[in-house]
């Protein structure tokens, strides 16, 4: 039912707009729909394959229903919009998350989230994360479990950045295929 809303949103950009410049219309929904789609992504995240699906359909329709891009595959038109899916920016947005916590830039403390691994390296970074046992699924899931993985594989070169601006910019650049499903 959510995602009937955020569709029928993205089908007034397409009706509403004179425009059929894709990148113009591609703005729109960035700035009209999407924010809608990630908001709280963060304390909100979908946990199932098939919500993951139903939310990434959003922009995957969008997308196909532009001007010149209809028989593009859904990976090759964000490419050429210059666009993540949903589910790779809620990866971004938990890993920028995860950096302002450890690094004391939001009011609560990293020990309320995070345990620090007091083993040596040799793999990832130096500020590696422990993952402690969990109970149950959903519990797993929860943020501080669901990044720690990812955190722990990222290079010393960006978890050690001096701003939340660098941290950003050094996981924009980043290739996520291998954590982000299109």
């Amino acid at each position: 039912m959510f995602t009937f809303t955020f569709t029928l949103r993205a089908k007034l950009i397409l009706s509403c707009f004179q425009s059929c410049n894709p990148n113009l219309l591609s703005k729109a929904f960035c700035v009209f729909v999407r924010p809608l789609l990630e908001f709280s992504s963060v304390v909100c995240n979908p946990m199932f394959k098939q919500d993951i699906n139903k939310l990434e359909l959003v922009q995957r329709k969008f997308t196909k229903r532009l001007k010149g891009l209809i028989n593009f595959s859904y990976e090759a038109r964000l490419t050429h919009l210059g666009l993540d899916s949903l589910h790779c920016r809620r990866t971004k947005a938990d890993l920028l998350m995860c950096y302002k916590i450890i690094n004391n830039y939001t009011c609560t403390q990293p020990d309320f989230f995070f345990t620090f691994s007091s083993t040596i390296v040799t793999r990832g970074n130096s500020r590696k994360l422990n993952k402690s046992h969990t109970s149950s699924a959903c519990d797993g899931h929860s943020f501080s479990k669901r990044i720690i993985n990812m955190w722990n594989s990222l290079p010393d070169y960006i978890v050690l950045s001096k701003s939340v601006d660098t941290f950003r910019y050094k996981v924009h650049k980043m290739h996520f295929s291998d954590y982000c499903c299109n």
